[in-house]
């Protein structure tokens, strides 16, 4: 287990809690994921639903991110036991699972991924999320059940419509919003400043704050993003290497455009 933070992410040294903040390693970079950390973040997120990342370079980029004092946090492809177990066990000390839309679904995740008595998490003691068995065992299963946090994506109208029922499951720590595809089930396909899609989204980071769960989003910076912050919404990941280089690097071949045309 990484003693980067050995207590809960989402309380500081003074155990005052505190917001978590992330950007996504796209590329699959140890060396962008450590680079992030060093920069500030506390975390980085670990693409596996949308990206060519494999458990392998997850376990590397988790280390990366170890190493400058932060943590990783996976997003994994579904909520399928040998993709929840697997993130935890490269280790992320926050695994996202999306698409996740019913309480049952929810409690599925909390069956993979916490050990008993929370829940029934494979038995293994020689992944490096559980120090390789160098530790008492059982002492380990019980710091990695505290350690450890899962979320859910809130992505749909059902899942948004059962979100009282999801955030009443033990064991889950909270919710992310997906608002692309909640913005598509809504009917407003990619309008993140639609006012229904803010609308929906900071009325569930509400909701679930006041089930005492954790609230996230994933969402460039703009009205959604500011209006998560007022919300309550805890754990932010905004920006990534991809999409924050590509502006960067236009601007760049701009400029250079401009010298090559100087006589």
């Amino acid at each position: 287990m990484s003693t980067s933070w050995p207590g809960d992410l989402f309380l500081d040294a003074r155990g005052a809690p505190r917001m978590v903040r992330g950007v996504a390693v796209y590329s699959g970079s140890p060396r962008l994921a450590e680079l992030a950390i060093r920069v500030g973040f506390e975390t980085v997120w670990i693409e596996m639903e949308h990206g060519p990342t494999d458990f392998a370079a997850a376990e590397a980029i988790c280390h990366a991110a170890e190493s400058a004092g932060g943590f990783g946090s996976i997003r994994v492809p579904d909520g399928q036991r040998c993709h929840v177990m697997r993130a935890l066990e490269v280790g992320a000390r926050i695994v996202v699972v999306p698409m996740v839309n019913t309480a049952d679904q929810a409690r599925q995740v909390i069956q993979y991924g916490k050990f008993p008595p929370v829940g029934q998490r494979g038995y293994n003691t020689r992944s490096r999320a559980v120090g390789f068995g160098l530790a008492d065992k059982c002492a380990a299963f019980v710091a990695a059940n505290r350690q450890t946090h899962l979320f859910v994506q809130i992505e749909t109208t059902e899942a948004v419509a059962n979100l009282d029922a999801i955030c009443g499951v033990e064991g889950l720590s909270g919710i992310l919003i997906g608002p692309g595809d909640l913005s598509m089930s809504l009917g407003c396909s990619g309008d993140m400043a639609s006012a229904r899609v803010i609308e929906t989204a900071t009325d569930c980071i509400r909701r679930a704050r006041a089930a005492g769960r954790h609230a996230g989003i994933l969402v460039a910076p703009g009205p959604l993003l500011t209006a998560a912050l007022e919300a309550g919404a805890d754990l932010i990941f905004s920006g990534g290497d991809i999409t924050d280089l590509i502006p960067r690097w236009r601007d760049l071949l701009n400029a250079l455009a401009g010298e090559g045309s100087r006589p």
